[in-house]
């Protein structure tokens, strides 16, 4: 994965979550912080927290490792999760008769 300038690698599993967790993301979301497991050149796990949002831009490409891919199960369906809780919903609040919409809504 390339992101921000840096590179790290993670299963191929988590790198298509995050792909589709930019790619869902409704223009009107704030960005979140994503947490998911990347990995050093000998397979050692290490967190890598990511700051995504509707104008995050990063890149998917496989790459061939020397170790077997790391157990991510499980990863993949909590970020897709997340992608799935912003959904573009709105709020209506009614107080003495005016309604107010919020958007940013979570």
């Amino acid at each position: 994965m390339s992101y921000a300038g840096g590179t790290f690698v993670t299963s191929d599993e988590v790198a298509d979550a995050l792909v589709h967790f930019v790619a869902t993301v409704p223009r009107n979301r704030r960005n979140q912080v994503v947490v998911v497991p990347g990995f050093s050149a000998d397979g050692e796990s290490t967190p890598v927290a990511l700051v995504l949002g509707p104008a995050s831009q990063i890149l998917s490409q496989h790459e061939a490792v020397s170790y077997v891919e790391p157990e991510t199960h499980g990863v993949a369906d909590e970020v897709r999760r997340q992608a799935s809780s912003h959904e573009n919903t709105a709020r209506v609040e009614s107080a003495n008769g005016k309604a107010s919409l919020d958007y940013d809504v979570f």
